[in-house]
């Protein structure tokens, strides 16, 4: 018997079957778990005492797959599992443990510091149990969606983050689950992967991003960090570039940029619906600022809480509208306004701020107001380097009267940004790499949505209104804003 240890219990006291581990090692459901020498009662929800030996470290969760409530149980323990109260001190764990993780080290994380920052990142949410697992629900954009408490496995060299999302609607819930490894120094490992369950957008694809020995590869080998003297300059296969001071952290949070761009530009002109007003197109930028928050979460652990100087100045953004204030009629704070004698919303834009400067990342719906069942609107995404500046915009419009069948996909501008020689290129949705010649980022997308939504018309024989049309440069007015307000 080594020195990494530990007996569960059935009873108090040390009483009743038992189950013992010797070595490091996990399990995920205790419901598949027998007491020793039993085969027909499991340990599930069952443990009341527990014993450790002298290099053991227990982490124990209320539910199935390393999440719910949680409590780290130390070495040389002999104790009862109503004694122990859960990270939170929100109740004890008696009779409560559904998975554990058994190390011979004190684990190199608090998962539990990581959920409460995540949570954190989400003000005004509101915090639930849904089917038993935590969640916090919050409206952006008008929506309403709900992140849970990212599922860990804490291993030797790495921790496993699954993310489930949900865009709740009446009916069917449209779903997402996010798949992503970091290590202890706060880098990626192996594969991020996003998985779609739609409830009216059977198309949209799964997305994934492979990162491997510091390069982020996108469809090709032509996903770079390239170290040149003090700047680190990031390019992918989307095209994604920055150029920040060299700084592992930064490193690290400009990578999140990075495959939240390709993320957007892969899915979001597949992602609509016919029932819903903006909230499952929407969806994806929502996916994207949930990864972006939880590796802020796990950075923040492992670091400490950053001195983040980068924000959003609202009355810049208002003023970029022509408002003072804001609207409240709807769930989000809203500004309305004109272009061209159409009448406009904008919601608050979403945004999300990397770990030590890394960059932001912000997103809005703008609607077209027709005063008709639901608006028109536009998705509009723009990243940001450690400076302020922008380095990429991509958008994406959801016609409400158009019939979603046939393969039709929605008009999307693709990613406008520059490569790692800083000229200005295009990248559609399949990849394809294209150098433009613009006089800003701006110029280059209001160029390229119109051009999108030109083609949409051809190809589907739809009449494009002028108030769609405008839409673009109400997009442009909203883009605006958002660069003078990061």
């Amino acid at each position: 018997m080594s020195n990494c240890n530990v007996t569960f219990w059935k009873d108090q006291n040390f009483e009743g079957h038992y189950k013992n581990y010797d070595g490091p090692t996990s399990k995920s459901d205790l419901n598949e778990v027998q007491w020793h020498g039993q085969s027909h009662d499991d340990m599930k929800d069952d443990i009341r005492s527990i014993q450790t030996s002298s290099e053991t470290w227990v982490r124990v969760y209320s539910k199935a797959n390393y999440s719910g409530r949680t409590a780290l149980i130390g070495p040389n323990e002999n104790k009862n599992m109503s004694d122990v109260r859960d990270d939170n001190n929100e109740d004890d764990m008696d009779k409560t443990i559904e998975s554990f993780q058994l190390y011979d080290h004190k684990p190199n994380v608090n998962t539990t510091n990581i959920i409460n920052n995540l949570k954190a990142l989400y003000p005004g949410s509101d915090y639930n149990r849904l089917n038993n697992l935590y969640n916090s629900e919050y409206y952006a954009q008008d929506s309403q969606y709900r992140i849970y408490d990212p599922e860990m496995l804490v291993g030797a060299d790495k921790i496993s983050f699954t993310i489930n999302m949900d865009h709740i609607q009446l009916e069917h819930d449209d779903h997402a689950v996010v798949t992503l490894s970091m290590d202890y120094r706060g880098d990626f490992v192996d594969r991020i992967q996003v998985v779609y369950t739609m409830a009216d957008a059977s198309q949209i694809p799964d997305w994934a991003i492979k990162i491997i020995d510091g390069a982020i590869d996108v469809a090709d080998d032509a996903a770079k960090i390239l170290a040149d003297g003090a700047e680190i300059v990031i390019t992918d296969g989307v095209g994604v570039v920055a150029t920040v001071e060299t700084n592992e952290v930064i490193d690290f949070t400009a990578k999140v940029l990075t495959f939240c761009v390709d993320h957007l530009n892969t899915v979001l002109s597949a992602v609509f619906t016919y029932q819903d007003d903006g909230g499952t197109m929407n969806f994806p930028a929502a996916v994207s600022h949930g990864i972006a928050r939880c590796v802020l979460a796990y950075h923040q652990e492992l670091f400490g809480k950053d001195s983040e100087s980068q924000g959003f100045n609202e009355s810049n953004f208002l003023a970029g509208l022509g408002a003072s204030s804001w609207n409240y009629d709807k769930h989000n704070p809203s500004v309305g306004f004109s272009d061209d004698g159409f009448s406009y919303r904008a919601y608050y834009p979403d945004n999300s701020f990397f770990y030590a400067n890394g960059g932001a990342l912000s997103s809005v719906k703008i609607d077209a107001v027709t005063g008709v069942e639901k608006d028109d609107h536009l998705i509009l995404q723009a990243s940001f380097d450690p400076q302020g500046r922008m380095f990429s915009v991509v958008g994406s419009i959801d016609l409400f009267a158009r019939s979603h069948s046939d393969g039709y996909t929605a008009p999307a501008s693709g990613v406008l940004t520059f490569d790692e020689n800083h000229r200005m290129i295009l990248i559609d949705q399949a990849g394809t790499v294209t150098p433009v010649n613009y006089a800003s980022l701006a110029d280059a997308y209001a160029d390229q949505m119109r051009k999108a939504l030109d083609a949409v018309a051809d190809d589907y024989n739809e009449t494009v209104t002028d108030q769609q049309r405008t839409l673009v440069d109400a997009s442009l007015r909203v883009l605006a804003a958002i660069d003078s307000a990061i």
